[in-house]
């Protein structure tokens, strides 16, 4: 149901009284247009209105901008994870409950839901474009939809919301460093993990993952070495890879520690004390493995 059909044209009218003849027909078209949906026709009106100097500080203007451009973006663009015509709706909506400071438009409930709706939007694309190439647009989706979630709900928990993108997005380049060694994969992942276990240390994914890749670097390292490696150049490799297995084994401890069955992490550990040739905990968790795959 549109949002205008119990108001008359004349009630609307009165909200941009004192305004010139010429701008109230205009806004007046505006609506006509929108009404019948004709969506660009209306856009043009709405556009002209919003930007006149008599007009520009009107609330209900700013109201109907947001509306006529959700419906545009819903026809037009609402297949695509970057829309302008979403932008543009929203920042009309947030303009005209800025200008309402008195909280005397009755239409308010119908700007908040549509507000909430094109959160939703920007929330439901960041899976659109969620790779090692176009995560930056998933990462901005995610930003919109914060941003717009806080304005309407100040006391949204954005940590919560933060570590779950972050915690996505360092597993995906992750999941990447484990088909393709890319530094860039490496570099990102360690990035957005970190960022996410800044927010939440005591998450066992985020330990696990961090864990996993720190192994997945030391192996790597270790099936470097081959018959032509020179003997000198071993013992620096073979330092490197203990190195990475040490940290490889704090973050697989605690993702442990939290969830005791795992089999991926206790398989870890397993590769983890055999390249530190600590063999009793080898032998540990291989057994522990045993007992729980006979579970």
């Amino acid at each position: 149901m549109r949002v205008f059909k119990h108001i008359s044209f004349i009630c609307l009218l009165l909200l941009v009284a004192g305004q010139s003849f010429a701008q109230i027909s205009k806004f007046e078209k505006a609506l006509e247009l929108y009404h019948d949906k004709k969506l660009d026709s209306a856009k043009i009106c709405i556009d002209s209105v919003a930007l006149h100097p008599q007009t520009r500080k009107e609330f209900n203007v700013w109201m109907v901008r947001g509306f006529i451009y959700k419906d545009l973006y819903k026809i037009k663009e609402a297949d695509k994870a970057v829309s302008p015509l979403r932008d543009a709706a929203i920042e009309s909506f947030k303009k005209s409950l800025q200008l309402d400071s008195a909280n005397a438009n009755p239409q308010r409930d119908g700007i908040l839901k549509g507000m909430k709706y094109i959160a939703s939007t920007y929330h439901n694309d960041i899976n659109k474009t969620l790779d090692t190439i176009n995560y930056q647009i998933s990462l901005t989706n995610a930003a919109k939809y914060l941003a717009i979630t806080k304005f309407l709900d100040p006391s949204f928990k954005e940590n919560i919301y933060n570590f779950d993108v972050y915690l996505t997005v360092g597993s995906m380049f992750e999941k990447e460093y484990e088909h393709h060694r890319s530094k860039n994969n490496l570099d990102q992942a360690k990035a957005y993990l970190f960022k996410a276990h800044d927010i939440d240390s005591s998450s066992a994914l985020v330990n696990k993952n961090l864990g996993l890749l720190y192994y997945n670097q030391a192996v790597e390292i270790i099936n470097s070495i081959d018959p032509d490696t020179p003997l000198d150049q071993i013992d620096i490799i073979q330092q490197r890879a203990v190195k990475l297995a040490i940290q490889a084994k704090s973050y697989c401890l605690k993702a442990h520690k939290i969830n005791p069955k795992d089999k991926v992490v206790i398989e870890a550990l397993m590769g983890i004390y055999y390249l530190l040739n600590e063999m009793e905990q080898y032998n540990y968790y291989k057994k522990l493995l045993e007992e729980l795959n006979k579970q």
